[in-house]
């Protein structure tokens, strides 16, 4: 045997047929340890706290969730009369309520009210961030708005961006009565940012297969340069709407994490249009 063909073994050793096979096993089984084990680690990353207990906004809601303790953390922007639309705000990753604090104060600022909570794990609340811990944290704010702050569910509208849009669209499909749902860069699900199909157990945030039975208005933004979550996602999940009320507003010069500061005036316009108008635009 030559020298070359010793090495060869040595790295590869012999060649079969069932060989290609064995990799393909193995580099699935890998992926596999990766999404039921660690997904949780790659879609949350909470970043340090930007605001602290003596918040001038905040609010400690308890958790109402029988296998949850401890409390949420949220900022409170009154609506100016009792009739106004509130906007419950579920936001993306890698960023809390102090760092959204500036873009909710002026939105408030347009004559709607605005709650926005931090999901277990991120600035001030409690746990650890989990899909779970996020519709409990949900849960937690809707019922601290229709409960202790007596607000009618159709003044609620439920606005949700990148990942906050998975805890979103579970909100208008467990609340019919609601006032609408806004989506902005949302994905079909977690596993299928990565891949368009579905080869592993344990997806998180099924958007996908909860939009059929949203039946509330829909207003959805997504930047066509987003290269982070594909504008197919935006557009699949736009169809997947029942409707009739609905619309999807493309951001030509948008991407992911620039969407707010090329797009702002659109954004606030039609979004303020819907919340407090009902209208939605021309699709």
């Amino acid at each position: 045997m030559s020298t070359g063909s010793k090495w060869r073994k040595w790295l590869i050793g012999d060649w079969n047929w069932r060989r290609p096979f064995k990799s393909v096993g193995a580099i699935y089984a890998s992926l596999l340890v990766v999404a039921v084990f660690f997904a949780d680690k790659l879609i949350f990353v909470p970043p340090s706290p930007s605001y602290d207990a003596s918040a001038p906004r905040l609010k400690m809601i308890p958790l109402d969730s029988a296998s949850s303790d401890g409390s949420i953390a949220a900022f409170w922007f009154p609506p100016p009369d009792d009739s106004a639309a509130v906007l419950l705000w579920t936001h993306g990753n890698a960023e809390d309520m102090g760092n959204l604090e500036p873009l909710l104060e002026i939105i408030s600022g347009q004559g709607v009210g605005v709650m926005a909570f931090d999901y277990p794990g991120y600035g001030l609340s409690d746990g650890k961030p989990t899909e779970k811990g996020c519709y409990d944290a949900a849960s937690a704010a809707f019922r601290f708005l229709t409960q202790e702050l007596s607000i009618d569910p159709d003044r609620i509208l439920f606005v949700g961006q990148s990942v906050g849009g998975g805890t979103a669209v579970w909100l208008a499909e467990q609340h019919p009565e609601a006032r609408g749902l806004v989506l902005i860069s949302p994905f079909l699900s977690a596993f299928r940012v990565v891949l368009p199909i579905p080869l592993f157990p344990g997806d998180r945030f099924p958007n996908l297969k909860r939009m059929p039975n949203v039946r509330i208005p829909l207003l959805l933004f997504h930047g066509e340069n987003d290269e982070v979550i594909s504008f197919s996602h935006g557009q699949k999940l736009f169809d997947l709407h029942p409707g009739p009320r609905k619309a999807l507003v493309p951001l030509p010069d948008a991407g992911h994490n620039d969407l707010w500061s090329l797009e702002f005036e659109t954004v606030l316009t039609k979004m303020m249009d819907f919340a407090i108008l009902g209208k939605l635009p021309d699709s």
